[in-house]
């Protein structure tokens, strides 16, 4: 008896033994396997983080800049949404028949501004194909994504999405269209009554709209150009292309029907500044943009009327002749430590959608920088330092400051 229990007293011994050991290694197994589970999943985010700046591809001078600390990433804000902090996009069919457009081009590179080109290579019908293509791009994109839309061949971005996302907020509307002092086209048709009597007051001369330049949240963007298409009654057909998008826009903004508190006009060219001038017998008043800008050097303009620094310039219609002259004023034009030959290779590398395909800067515009860069002997170095906004010596809190 004395024997038996002592063997089963053995037996328990062992059996709690065993059982300790196995719950030690059970545990050590969990803690081993939550860590490398851990480690997996940071790794994944890491990678999933690191994808969806990736997709971006800006390469290039933006990506050079970027890891000298010179330019700040265009990072996305939501992510939720994957939204950056502005989509940009313009409409161009062909490279046009001079050097304009990649002359925008090269201003949204050194600005840091992904422009998206839509319509590339396809054959060009009229004015208003371009709000077909917006309208599908905005359909396609989360509806509280910040969209810039602007002209291809006559505008020169200088500043960064980061900036015009904190202009655009500040004006808060969810959709705002550059305004100008000219009316185009309605003033052909009874020598400016209409644009006298039926668009809304302005306090600056900059009262009408214009289709040109425009930011906005994708989905109002998208109700309102699809009203566009809808109200010309003519779908996506040649006719339709044929219309002038600018007076199709400004008459749904002046009958008032898509809401003042949905629509606004930029009138004090917080964002946008279109340089036509008027000068004539009509009823709009005349007036010239250009004599409202004062240089502060490094490419920063202030619009003494608004007190104001416009991040797009648009040279529409006569304004054409102040583009190639104020270029010549910004930062990557006269300031030799941006023009060494690592970041004109690297501008030249950058790629840009087109279209359907990512296309470096180089091969749509060959040899631009070195045709259009301006004598070396008439550079300065800048002293371009870290953290400065965009590149230019001015910080965006200098311009704030600017337009208080």
């Amino acid at each position: 008896k004395d024997t038996s229990l002592i063997a089963k007293k053995e037996k328990r011994r062992f059996a709690l033994l065993v059982a300790g050991i196995t719950v030690i290694w059970l545990g050590i197994y969990s803690i081993g396997s939550e860590r490398i589970e851990t480690v997996q999943t940071n790794t994944k985010i890491r990678r999933a983080a690191t994808a969806a700046i990736s997709t971006n591809e800006y390469g290039g001078l933006y990506e050079e800049l970027r890891k000298n600390s010179i330019l700040e990433r265009n990072t996305i804000k939501n992510e939720s949404s994957q939204c950056p902090d502005i989509i940009a996009l313009t409409y161009a069919s062909h490279g046009g028949r001079d050097d304009r457009f990649c002359r925008s081009l090269e201003s949204a590179i050194r600005n840091g501004v992904d422009l998206q080109v839509l319509g590339w290579g396809i054959k060009w019908e009229g004015l208003s194909q371009k709000l077909g293509a917006a309208l599908d791009a905005v359909r396609a994109l989360p509806s509280e994504c910040v969209v810039l839309f602007t002209d291809a061949y006559d505008v020169l971005f200088t500043q960064s999405p980061k900036e015009m996302r904190r202009k655009f907020e500040a004006l808060n509307k969810p959709l705002i269209f550059s305004g100008e002092c000219g009316c185009w086209p309605q003033v052909q048709r009874d020598n400016g009554r209409t644009c006298r009597d039926k668009y809304p007051l302005s306090p600056t001369p900059f009262r009408y709209l214009n289709s040109g330049s425009w930011m906005g949240r994708a989905g109002v963007a998208a109700e309102f150009l699809a009203r566009l298409v809808k109200d010309a009654g003519l779908g996506s057909s040649s006719a339709f292309h044929k219309l002038n998008d600018q007076e199709l826009a400004a008459e749904l903004y002046f009958s008032g029907e898509f809401g003042t508190d949905r629509l606004g006009l930029d009138h004090y060219a917080t964002l946008f500044m279109p340089m036509h001038a008027v000068n004539d017998k009509t009823m709009v008043p005349n007036c010239d943009p250009r004599h409202h800008l004062t240089p502060t050097g490094n490419g920063i303009f202030i619009n003494t009327l608004t007190k104001s620094t416009p991040a797009v310039y648009h040279f529409n219609g006569g304004g054409k002749k102040h583009h190639l002259p104020m270029e010549a004023q910004m930062w990557w034009k006269h300031c030799s430590d941006a023009n060494t030959p690592e970041l004109q290779a690297a501008v030249e590398s950058t790629k840009l959608q087109f279209h359907k395909n990512r296309l470096p800067f180089a091969q749509v515009c060959p040899n631009h920088l070195q045709l259009t860069r301006l004598s070396p002997s008439k550079e300065r170095h800048c002293y371009l330092q870290p953290s400065i906004h965009q590149g230019y010596s001015l910080s965006s809190s200098s311009l704030r400051r600017e337009e208080e």
